[in-house]
């Protein structure tokens, strides 16, 4: 019982600490973008595991609907921070275009990734958008980008219309 327990509570200090980090720091490790996801799904697998001793489905069903429910809860989360930090601390600026990339595949969605630059304090931050490719709408190295970012955590963003 005392290692069920001690199981326990690593896997659920390790949703709270991955949680937290999605919520505040999810934006600024788009390098490891899903990994606190995953780490949070995977725990809570684990701890249904360790509680329950039903049958699959009863299992499953559990899974579903505690790492759905937690994920969703999250992600709702990060964006109302990052919503209020642009709210409160947004500054405008004009990004500029460092690459442009014509993504080939479905060609009934064509898109590009449209990579640039800011600086913010005199640090640069970079960052990329994924865009729909439109006739009106086409970006070259080089060209501005209106982007809003939060001067107190600049490394969230948001595009904005001129």
């Amino acid at each position: 019982m005392k290692r069920i327990n001690m199981l326990s509570l690593i896997l659920s200090t390790g949703i709270i600490a991955c949680s937290y980090i999605h919520i505040y720091y999810s934006h600024k490790l788009s390098k490891l973008h899903g990994l606190d996801q995953l780490a949070i799904a995977l725990s809570i697998y684990f701890l249904i595991q360790l509680w329950f001793s039903g049958n699959y489905l009863v299992k499953g069903l559990s899974f579903v609907f505690l790492a759905g429910s937690t994920l969703l809860l999250l992600n709702i989360l990060h964006n109302n921070y990052a919503d209020n930090q642009l709210k409160m601390y947004g500054t405008k600026t004009n990004a500029i275009v460092t690459s442009v990339k014509y993504m080939s595949g479905n060609k009934s969605y064509p898109g590009i990734i449209i990579k640039f630059t800011y600086t913010s304090r005199g640090k640069i931050y970079n960052h990329s958008i994924m865009d729909d490719v439109e006739v009106e709408r086409r970006f070259f190295v080089g060209d501005t980008l209106p982007i809003k970012y939060s001067s107190m955590d600049p490394d969230l963003f948001e595009e904005v219309e001129n």
